[in-house]
């Protein structure tokens, strides 16, 4: 197929035309599902991602210094620089079970819409391109991102960005799921744990004396329920997860909550992290208990706006092929090129769900050609400078 005949017009045989791939896609999904990669252990996937490309010719394949994988296939004339990142550290532990099941519609495994769908989508994409006889004029630069979530906080990524071996023009997030996903700003987001420990005393202290740490942590929640929150900008604080105990009989001497606050201000953020933080102190004061607040993870509020070319390119090949886009926002190593000025956007490869009490993770398989189809469709819109500032 030529590039320049298929944008936009023929977007939308590109499904049909990847049906030879469909196998070789699938089975590269199970085999990267099935490899554990929690945060700061993504080596075996790393060296899953070199492999694919060097079996694609690819010559500058390799992991830099903290841990990605990294390939370049090299456009006809390098005008431009488009980047595709898929993040390969998951929030399972390696000792949990990473069989794969597949069945006729679906596959089962942990994680495995987040992300190894599309780490599988972006290890196979030189492959893909080379079955349907695309040849780009732009350099296409592939990255599997490591230690991208919880207290990864984006590291690995964030690294590669600063270290860039050439200019990036356009950056694309490739997630298993939704289809339809259509992220091109991030809302500002900071991830915390407040810990409370109470203090093993020598002697009487001067405060109200030792508490359970689940009461004093209680406290603390009621007072950031009392944290004023602005409906504009739009200010939310999330409180996700709380550990506490291990008998019904026994104080328990530790308790720890799990919070998000997520803000269209990043000012709006650091005032409530510092109202929260001061919190901490007091009742540290106050009880005879150790209380912090650790940010372990953070964005920046920011990104491109609707009108910009990009978007309205991506809209245009979603459109071709009937997709319904869902502008939404959720953290992803978009907002790391959204601080660097580089217009990107994140999208989503097929549907799924993540794992509930009832049923474990799933993708859908009919969409995931029509996913693939998408990503290909937005780099020829790139490559041919549809999505070009004025």
């Amino acid at each position: 197929m030529e590039a320049q005949t298929l944008f936009p017009d023929r977007i939308g045989e590109l499904p049909q035309a990847l049906l030879p791939m469909r196998e070789r896609l699938l089975a590269n999904l199970v085999m990267i599902a099935q490899i554990p990669a929690p945060t700061g252990e993504e080596s075996e996937r790393v060296q899953f991602l070199l492999d694919r490309f060097a079996e694609a010719g690819l010559t500058d394949d390799a992991a830099d210094e903290a841990g990605n994988a990294v390939g370049v296939l090299r456009g006809r004339t390098s005008r431009r620089t488009i980047l595709l990142v898929s993040h390969l550290d998951t929030i399972i532990p390696a000792s949990q079970d990473h069989n794969v099941t597949v069945k006729a519609d679906r596959i089962f495994a942990p994680a495995v819409g987040d992300n190894a769908m599309g780490a599988a989508i972006v290890s196979l994409l030189p492959a893909v391109l080379e079955h349907l006889g695309i040849r780009l004029d732009s350099d296409l630069l592939l990255v599997g991102s490591t230690h991208s979530l919880g207290r990864g906080n984006h590291a690995g990524f964030r690294f590669f960005l600063d270290h860039l071996p050439q200019r990036v023009d356009c950056g694309i997030c490739v997630e298993g799921m939704q289809l339809g996903r259509l992220n091109f700003f991030s809302i500002g987001t900071a991830r915390a744990d407040v810990t409370c420990t109470v203090r093993q005393l020598s002697e009487p202290s001067r405060s109200y004396g030792s508490e359970s740490a689940l009461v004093v942590l209680n406290h603390i929640i009621n007072r950031i329920l009392a944290i004023a929150t602005p409906s504009r900008p739009y200010t939310v604080i999330r409180m996700g997860k709380m550990r506490a105990g291990v008998s019904y009989d026994v104080e328990p001497d530790q308790a720890e909550l799990g919070l998000e606050i997520v803000s269209h201000s990043d000012e709006m953020i650091e005032r409530i992290c510092g109202e929260i933080n001061d919190i901490t102190v007091e009742m540290t004061a106050r009880h005879a208990v150790d209380a912090e607040l650790d940010v372990f993870f953070s964005t920046k509020a920011g990104g491109i706006p609707f009108a910009h070319a990009l978007v309205k390119g991506v809209v245009e090949v979603m459109r071709r092929l009937e997709i319904e886009p869902d502008q939404g926002h959720s953290p992803s190593e978009l907002s790391e090129m959204i601080a660097r000025n580089i217009p990107a956007v994140t999208l989503g490869i097929t549907r799924g769900r993540r794992s509930s009490r009832r049923q474990p993770d799933h993708v859908v398989i009919e969409p995931i050609l029509t996913g693939v189809a998408q990503l290909i469709g937005v780099i020829l819109a790139v490559d041919q400078g549809v999505c070009d500032e004025p």
